[in-house]
């Protein structure tokens, strides 16, 4: 029975793909708030996380703004689904188009002290079209980590549409020997860390003024390795294009330490909740990211 639903599940992808294709891009924003909103129909959890999740982070709003910035999160993840499902027939020149960079050269110069390079996003506008076109844009291959998705068939064609241009995944659970590869040969290794971390293994960082469990490889892998590590994340115009916001963290001052580890991973953090604030509709308030306490 589970089989016949992935199989169902995948065609269903295939046929959003389908109508999505034939749209422009501001009518792939149309496309994608109407599944938004039937995702909220036929996910009623994952609706009450969102508003759990809101509130926490701004306690400071009322109702109506919460409820406005819950649609419009379910929204932002029907785009995101429209814009994904067409991108086994995009060519490089349609990726150019839908994203640019605000400052392209800090990679360009990251990559000139041949070093490696930590690109450092999160799920935040559309993360696939960042993690894409940065390598695009480079020329260069990105070794990117990913979960296994339950659907095996979107599992597989997913990873087609990331590898499609060079790109490489490697599964997260057996990612640390390629990532010590990808550096020494002066690579570039994309990673999503602002999902919530183990209990255990992890660190605690402050999060919109609480304590979140937040995975320590990035800094481990920037500092360990002295490499530049630049969190990038695609901010959504209003004709459907995406400008992605850069910045370098300064590690110069920081040891390979415990200590300098929490450090860099409160400065990625601070990174990406300043952006957040600014376009909170654009992140994944769908996930548990306070599920840990410490």
């Amino acid at each position: 029975m589970e089989r016949i639903i992935h199989k169902i599940l995948f065609l269903l992808f295939i046929l959003i793909g389908a109508i999505s294709y034939r749209l422009n891009k501001r009518n792939r924003i149309k496309f994608g708030r109407f599944l938004g909103k039937v995702m909220m129909i036929l996910s009623p959890k994952r609706v009450k996380i969102t508003r759990e999740n809101l509130k926490m982070a701004f306690p400071e709003k009322d109702n109506e703004w919460i409820e406005l910035t819950l649609r419009k999160s379910f929204d932002n993840l029907g785009i995101v689904l429209v814009e994904v499902s067409i991108l086994g027939k995009l060519q490089k020149e349609d990726i150019f188009d839908y994203i640019s960079y605000e400052n392209i050269d800090i990679y360009r110069d990251a990559m000139k002290l041949n070093k490696g390079l930590l690109l450092l996003s999160a799920h935040f506008g559309n993360w696939e079209f960042t993690g894409i076109s940065i390598g695009l844009y480079l020329d260069k291959e990105v070794l990117i980590p990913v979960k296994t998705q339950k659907n095996p068939y979107i599992n597989d064609l997913i990873n087609s549409f990331r590898t499609k241009w060079g790109n490489r995944v490697v599964p997260m659970d057996k990612s640390a020997i390629q990532f010590v590869k990808q550096i020494r040969s002066g690579g570039i290794i994309g990673l999503l860390a602002d999902q919530s971390a183990t209990k255990d293994k992890d660190i605690f960082v402050p999060f919109f003024g609480r304590e979140a469990a937040t995975y320590e490889a990035p800094a481990e892998l920037a500092l360990k390795f002295k490499i530049p590590i630049i969190v990038g994340l695609a901010v959504r115009q209003e004709d459907g294009s995406y400008i992605v916001k850069s910045q370098n963290i300064d590690i110069d001052d920081l040891e390979y330490n415990k200590d300098g580890v929490i450090e860099l991973t409160k400065r990625h953090v601070k990174i990406l909740e300043s952006v957040i604030r600014e376009h909170p509709e654009l992140w994944l308030w769908q996930h548990r990211r306070w599920k840990h306490y410490h």
